[in-house]
């Protein structure tokens, strides 16, 4: 009798566990959606995050680290494309922010791996303002260049997406 009873409380223990795993809220493999659909930029957050062969089994923070990396990459880019293409007196005062940015990107690495939320949104919310201050450093109706503008708009769409992975991760945003 007691064989028996063994082999039932295996095989209802067995169930219970099939049951719990199927009916778990979303995979990893949905966790790029569900970050992505909080995001200002579904698109780009989606495109960005899944080009990292690492976002298809990634948890919170490995999606933070990829979304650092290209944060990163972008301010890099954008501070390169004002070096390369402009002369003009107005645009030292972007390349400083630039600088800022990248620095308070680098700061989120840190943050990031210390779970010190608080500094991470700080950091990148930092970053997001001084590519914003740089669209507007040319003075009164003087517009800066169409890729740089667009430069900018990335930068702060990628930027959006690790504030909305730090806030899901401090519980601040909830995921579904």
């Amino acid at each position: 009798m007691r064989f028996s009873f063994n082999y039932i409380f295996l095989a209802l223990a067995y169930v219970l566990l099939l049951i719990l795993l199927s009916s778990a809220p979303f995979t990893f493999a949905d966790l790029v959606n569900e970050v992505c659909q909080q995001t200002i930029d579904p698109s780009l957050c989606s495109n960005s995050l899944r080009s990292d062969p690492r976002s298809t089994n990634a948890n919170l923070t490995i999606l933070g680290r990829i979304s650092i990396k290209n944060a990163q990459k972008s301010a890099k880019a954008a501070k390169k494309l004002i070096h390369s293409a402009i002369n003009s007196s107005n645009y030292t005062q972007c390349i400083a922010l630039y600088d800022e940015a990248i620095s308070n990107i680098k700061k989120c690495k840190k943050a990031l791996k210390s779970h010190d939320y608080g500094q991470l949104n700080t950091f990148i919310s930092g970053a997001m303002t001084d590519a914003s201050l740089c669209d507007g450093s040319f003075g009164r109706g003087i517009q800066g260049p169409p890729q740089l503008k667009f430069a900018s708009i990335k930068l702060q769409g990628l930027c959006n997406i690790i504030l909305v992975i730090s806030n899901s991760l401090s519980g601040i945003i909830k995921l579904v």
